[in-house]
């Protein structure tokens, strides 16, 4: 309780900051259409069309998102994730010369050095690491920053919140190269997310953006209490942490990763209750690449995209996290009435639509060849998973009401080197 004492007043500038107004009743998410404007005359070979906007809920301050990846490098997250990701294509691929495979181990402070094991490509760790670039594709820099923390001991800044996606994609393989080490102090993770978010370190202050942290995690928390094993005070930081995270409007989205963090939830789960987030379990830690642009920061789950004329649904709907969705949209000659539909977590609709007129032509367009490459892209990604998205999605269900019925024990001593 002390720590906690100590932590809570060193920030308590922040606490007086925070604004703890919370939006009454259910109200439409705005939906907007960006592309093509209203009245637009589209010619094209293709007779499918790119629709693309921005959605919100109602409670979402502005049209800025925030998102700082919280990964956990613990040495635990060298463990195989369930999944060779050798065709994956988007990770590195070495397993000795550059860093890969050889965790940096240590017990109560003491560094043992190097040991070798599998290759990294295939472990829990470049689960994370691709979850985060699977997600960083779909996200919109034009308003949308990006950081990333790793925690393992402590948690460092690795890159403050920004805009350079081609930068962070560098940051993400950088972790993976270092490769894992030490135990898990999670509460760190969350803190330090907290100061950048809120532009007390060393990212930009953003106050009206929306904020969340990704928290991607294999176990619990191990420190500072535990020294590398888990106690009650650990979870119990972990916890209070997420609280004073969703009284300053940050949400913690947690990712609990393999089976092993799946037999001791109870700081998941209360880190997402506490600050108002979501938690995902995900007993193949590999499967996170399917479920982690399930989250949505702004308050809006789905998005629908009609033709009205022709009563067609979009071939292809892509709703990201920070609320940009494209569509493709068969259309026919002549005029066409486009309509989006968008739903929100508290189930009430909202809509835009508009009217554009469509002609074949030669050219073909690029901006729809993108869209639909990239969307290939990411259901082949989730292809060699070896299971369907609806597969486990529904997996994923399970295991959530698993942990809601199972009483939470605390997991016996772990032997070796802290997790």
């Amino acid at each position: 309780m002390k720590l906690l004492s100590a932590w809570f007043f060193s920030l308590f500038p922040l606490v007086l900051l925070v604004s703890v107004s919370m939006a009454k009743g259910a109200a439409e998410p705005k939906v907007q259409i960006l592309s093509p404007k209203e009245g637009s005359s589209i010619t094209q070979q293709q007779n499918s069309i790119l629709i693309s906007g921005k959605v919100a809920s109602q409670a979402a301050r502005s049209e800025n998102v925030d998102i700082m990846f919280i990964i956990d490098i613990s040495g635990s997250t060298s463990q195989y994730a369930g999944v060779d990701f050798g065709d994956f294509g988007q990770l590195p691929d070495s397993s000795s010369s550059s860093g890969f495979g050889w965790p940096q181990i240590t017990i109560r402070g003491f560094g043992l050095g190097r040991l070798p094991m599998s290759n990294l490509r295939n472990s829990i760790l470049a689960a994370e690491v691709g979850a985060a670039r699977r997600l960083l594709v779909q996200l919109n820099s034009q308003t949308t920053r990006v950081g990333i923390i790793t925690f393992s001991e402590g948690a460092r800044v690795l890159q403050p919140l920004t805009r350079d996606f081609d930068h962070v994609r560098r940051v993400l393989d950088s972790v993976l190269a270092a490769g894992p080490n030490g135990g898990t102090n999670m509460v760190e993770g969350i803190r330090t997310g907290i100061s950048e978010l809120m532009g007390f370190g060393s990212s930009e202050k953003r106050p009206e953006a929306v904020k969340a942290e990704f928290l991607l995690t294999d176990g619990f928390p191990t420190l500072p209490i535990g020294r590398g094993r888990v106690t009650p005070e650990d979870t119990d930081l972990a916890i209070n942490a997420a609280r004073l995270a969703g009284k300053a409007g940050i949400k913690v989205h947690v990712f609990a990763l393999g089976e092993e963090a799946l037999s001791y939830t109870r700081a998941a789960m209360g880190i997402a209750h506490e600050s108002g987030g979501t938690y995902t379990p995900v007993s193949r830690a590999a499967d996170v690449l399917a479920v982690v642009e399930n989250i949505s920061v702004v308050g809006v789950e789905y998005v629908q995209t009609v033709n009205q004329t022709t009563g067609q649904k979009a071939t292809e709907t892509r709703l990201a996290a920070d609320g940009f969705f494209s569509s493709a949209v068969q259309v026919v000659e002549g005029q066409n009435q486009i309509e989006v539909i968008a739903r929100a977590s508290d189930g009430s609709t909202g809509r835009d639509s508009i009217t554009v007129y469509y002609q074949s032509g030669n050219q073909k367009s690029l901006e729809l060849e993108v869209f639909l490459e990239k969307e290939k892209n990411l259901k082949l990604q989730v292809e060699r998973l070896g299971k369907s998205q609806a597969e486990i999605q529904q997996e994923t269900e399970r295991s959530r009401e698993d942990s809601l019925k199972h009483p939470q024990q605390l997991p016996s001593a772990i032997e070796g080197p802290p997790r």
